[in-house]
């Protein structure tokens, strides 16, 4: 729900869901190939009232599942990207500790060479492949999506893919059948902001009974300008001063 209570369907099949969505929203987006975010990382047109600077990064692992069902019918061609693919992700488990800094040099210097190799063996097999079969359908993918999937090399922070996000939704998933029903549309609007800070203090390793119990007994009496102090990773860097 947006703040004028209008209801937008991420995937109702036309492009202006997810452009509403992300109204006045500037930074990174991370997605698979769903044509509804393709606007998304293009600048909005005069007669547009949406305002977004947003670039548009796709998954290697949403890449990579193509090549893994391809193996079936395109052992060898499938295979041979694959391990290209396994490098990139060598890459990003040897720079792990690194810096973000340190780990964008990592990636220039080792993974853009990658993938370099990937782009021109998918080239290289593109012609060996009927269309609908399942290599050329990876290849077809994986090139309509090529400009996308360099854009983490631009910074050190920038995931490879979205597993972690995927993840996080995966005890939603999972949970889905027993909160079929949860009240109300506004009671489903409180369960995912609640999951949502529940995955957030799993990321950063918090107690996640303690945090929500600290947040509600304090949050009414806290003042409104600095309520970005209750976020999880804020609420944790305060505890560290506290103990110290």
């Amino acid at each position: 729900m947006l703040n004028d209570d209008t209801p937008v369907d991420m995937r109702d099949g036309s492009k202006e869901g997810p452009l509403e969505f992300f109204k006045g929203y500037k930074g990174f987006f991370m997605s698979d190939a769903y044509a509804g975010y393709g606007r998304l990382g293009q600048s909005p047109t005069k007669e547009e009232v949406t305002e977004h600077i947003i670039t548009h990064l796709a998954c290697w692992a949403h890449a990579r599942r193509y090549f893994v069902d391809a193996q079936k019918t395109s052992p060898r061609a499938a295979g041979e990207v694959l391990v290209l693919i396994a490098k990139l992700y060598d890459v990003e488990a040897e720079t792990k500790h690194l810096s973000p800094k340190d780990r964008h040099a990592v990636r220039l210097k080792e993974s853009a060479p990658l993938l370099e190799k990937i782009k021109k063996k998918l080239e290289d097999h593109l012609p060996g492949h009927l269309p609908q079969s399942p290599m050329r359908q990876a290849i077809n993918y994986t090139l309509g999506l090529w400009k996308e999937l360099n854009v983490y090399l631009l910074d050190g922070r920038l995931p490879i893919d979205n597993n972690l996000c995927e993840n996080a939704l995966r005890p939603i998933a999972l949970g889905r059948k027993n909160w079929l029903f949860v009240g109300s549309e506004n009671g489903g609007h409180t369960a995912a902001v609640l999951m949502s800070f529940c995955a957030t203090c799993r990321k950063h390793k918090i107690n996640t009974w303690a945090y929500l119990k600290d947040i509600l007994q304090r949050i009414q009496s806290h003042p409104i300008s600095r309520l970005e102090e209750l976020l999880p990773d804020q609420w944790q860097a305060i505890q560290f001063k506290t103990q110290e």
